[in-house]
């Protein structure tokens, strides 16, 4: 995402806790650190972070304190409805506006710029930063009311989960009629029966499990499946489908899959090989 905002000629400077992730920056000529410090001129502040904890622990940053130069927060993260909207109140009291812009898409759309982005918040702060916003994909109005992006996040996230789950068990259940997995793949990822997630993951789950990169670790998906579960009961909706995805994610973990890819959630259904592809 930051690398889209600098091949953009848009004035950019990264900071990550992981010193890799710095080389990594730096090397694609992005200038990058590790000290927060080096923000304290940025106007906007772009906050990718995993959960509503870490998220908060950016108010006891002094860049956040309303002394210096950041104006806007944009948070990118999915934290839920609740954690935005708490981060956003203590950042008004400081005179610091939040835009609640939570993303989806995999890192196949964060690298093409194809991600979609759940922009909520005050028009007159998103619209100086719908530019740099555009570079990392299609913006989604989702109204001037702070927590509103995390709640269409929420509706996808559901979705997400599930077509993840199900495609596990899809190509699992593939193999059990002793089929090639490879081949079935092929043929419903191209019928009715396909989704972006079976397209973009399907071909990691056919991997095995010493080969299969790590894109994204399994357990953003269980943190996700916890937030929606905690917005349909905060809702009084009953998710029942939902019930059953988060089961299988916390299977995974059970099983020790929460730092493997995502895609991972195919193991916890794929048996013993009846087929030889």
């Amino acid at each position: 995402m930051a690398q889209r905002i600098h091949d953009s000629g848009q004035p950019l400077h990264a900071v990550d806790v992981s010193h890799d992730q710095v080389l990594k920056a730096s090397e694609l000529g992005i200038p990058a650190s590790m000290a927060i410090e080096d923000l304290a001129d940025a106007h906007a502040l772009f906050v990718v972070v995993a959960t509503g904890d870490q998220l908060m622990n950016l108010l006891k940053s002094r860049l956040l304190s309303g002394a210096c130069a950041t104006k806007v927060v944009v948070v990118l993260s999915t934290v839920g409805v609740h954690a935005v909207r708490d981060f956003a109140d203590k950042l008004r009291v400081r005179g610091i506006s939040a835009v609640d812009c939570p993303v989806t898409g995999g890192v196949s759309g964060a690298v093409d710029g194809r991600l979609t982005l759940f922009a909520a918040g005050n028009p007159a702060d998103v619209g100086p930063l719908r530019n740099i916003l555009a570079t990392m994909g299609t913006l989604q109005d989702c109204g001037s009311k702070v927590g509103d992006g995390q709640a269409y996040k929420m509706v996808n996230q559901l979705l997400a989960a599930s077509h993840l789950a199900v495609a596990g068990e899809a190509l699992a259940f593939a193999q059990s009629l002793g089929l090639d997995q490879g081949k079935v793949f092929k043929a419903v990822s191209e019928g009715a029966g396909g989704s972006w997630m079976l397209t973009d993951r399907g071909p990691r789950m056919l991997q095995s499990p010493e080969q299969r990169p790590t894109q994204t670790h399994l357990s953003i998906f269980v943190k996700d499946t916890q937030l929606v579960k905690a917005a349909a009961a905060a809702a009084g909706f009953d998710a029942r489908i939902l019930d059953a995805v988060t089961r299988e994610f916390q299977r995974a973990t059970e099983e020790g899959l929460a730092a493997a890819d995502d895609s991972s959630i195919v193991d916890v259904r794929r048996g013993p090989a009846t087929h030889e592809g």
